[in-house]
């Protein structure tokens, strides 16, 4: 068997800093994995990368390629192409059926053709290999979802220790089990929800995480992971081009990486000079929750600067049911910056969703049926004009849903 060639540090990082504070965290050489910055109180908050766009060269986007045809944009490069080449690509499209019945265009982008089935292969495909060049040995997380199961497949591409992961009370034999355990993870219970998982997990792997062998890949507790989701953004660019871009673009919002990475994509695009605000405005992002659990939109409408963690009534929608967010303020942040919005839809209206999604063909999950039902909810109040471009992210698509028990209220 080929050995893996050695993965490097990107030389075009500039530096790294606090999300929050804006100092800049020494990265050591990157002789061990970044986590989170020691300037804000504990546990700290993310750690952002910084480019030297000066010498930046992106090309055009090579299919065959994946997520490392932006290798100048992440912050790994090296990788064999056995390792991600498989990993985004997913085509921008226009579903014109839901555009005539709005009278607007809908646009999507379907995650569900990734490796593992969702978007999560973008954030852990690049986490992962930032976390092993930085000189990690094993990569832990707590997950109730596909995150868990992402970061376990990208373990064993690298011939790692499987990825140690932890999820709540009663998941056990369920599909996020399965599909971890099949990728070759180490599977352990604890807790009623996620941050329960991730307490008990830094309690268990304290000295680990302490040396640097392991990597906690928690949502923003490594920088790598936003950086593989910003990906999402560079390829929107690529395949609408700066006169193309949408008016909005919708995100199912429970840590918030994309959203943010989105933005962050966009940002160094202008930056660049590959985009222009002042001939295309950037789109506006709007973070989708759940009503069920919606800490980003009730800190939004309350114009808080931080996101205050909720106690969540519990939602179909696995990836929405964050009820904290480390980096709320980056969140918060975006969609301010953006000038956009921060809905959260019922629980009714994410089924109904769901089930309209099955009607016109559109592969998507409980997440991504979510930010349909936001979709009708400012069209219909006049949030979204008329003749306006709206790009809906789904996450990943139908079948993690249609495998569970049946859910009341749907079928």
């Amino acid at each position: 068997m080929t050995a893996q060639p050695p993965l490097r540090i990107n030389p075009k990082i500039s530096r790294l800093v606090c999300s929050s504070s804006g100092r800049v965290v020494e990265p050591h050489g990157f002789t061990r994995p970044i986590g989170l910055c020691s300037c804000c109180p504990p546990p700290g908050r993310p750690v952002v990368i910084e480019y030297d766009l000066e010498r930046i060269e992106l090309g055009t986007f090579d299919r065959s390629a994946g997520i490392w045809s932006y290798a100048d944009l992440l912050p790994v490069i090296g990788p064999d192409p056995s390792f991600a080449a498989d990993v985004g690509g997913s085509p921008t499209i226009e579903l014109p059926r839901l555009s005539r019945e709005l009278g607007i265009t809908v646009l999507v982008k379907n995650e569900g053709g990734n490796p593992s089935g969702s978007f999560k292969d973008r954030g852990l495909a690049v986490g992962v290999a930032l976390g092993r060049a930085c000189g990690a040995e094993r990569f832990c997380l707590p997950t109730q979802g596909n995150a868990g199961v992402a970061a376990s497949l990208f373990s064993a591409r690298l011939g790692l220790p499987g990825c140690l992961v932890y999820m709540p009370e009663g998941y056990q034999d369920g599909l996020y089990h399965r599909e971890a355990r099949f990728f070759g993870a180490e599977v352990r219970f604890a807790g009623a929800n996620i941050a329960a998982a991730g307490r008990q997990m830094r309690a268990d792997v304290a000295d680990e995480l302490a040396s640097g062998a392991y990597v906690d890949m928690s949502t923003f507790f490594e920088p790598g992971r936003l950086e593989g989701k910003k990906t999402m953004g560079l390829e929107i660019a690529e395949d609408l081009g700066p006169e193309g871009l949408p008016d909005w673009i919708l995100y199912p919002t429970g840590g918030g990486t994309g959203l943010v990475g989105i933005w962050k994509a966009l940002s160094e695009l202008a930056a660049l000079g590959r985009l222009d605000p002042a001939v295309r405005p950037l789109p506006r992002m709007v973070a989708v929750q759940s009503a069920a659990c919606a800490p980003v939109v009730e800190a939004f409408d309350a114009g808080l600067e931080q996101v205050e963690p909720v106690e969540s009534r519990g939602t179909v929608a696995d990836g929405l049911d964050v009820p904290g967010a480390i980096m709320g303020h980056g969140i918060l942040r975006t969609i301010r910056e953006s000038r956009g919005a921060a809905v959260a839809v019922a629980e009714a209206e994410i089924l109904e969703a769901f089930a309209e999604c099955g009607r016109h063909g559109i592969a998507a999950s409980f997440e991504a049926a979510a930010v349909v039902a936001a979709l009708h909810r400012l069209r219909g109040e006049g949030v979204i004009a008329d003749s306006e471009r709206a790009l809906l992210l789904l996450t990943a698509g139908h079948l993690i849903p249609l495998g569970k028990r049946a859910v009341p209220g749907w079928e």
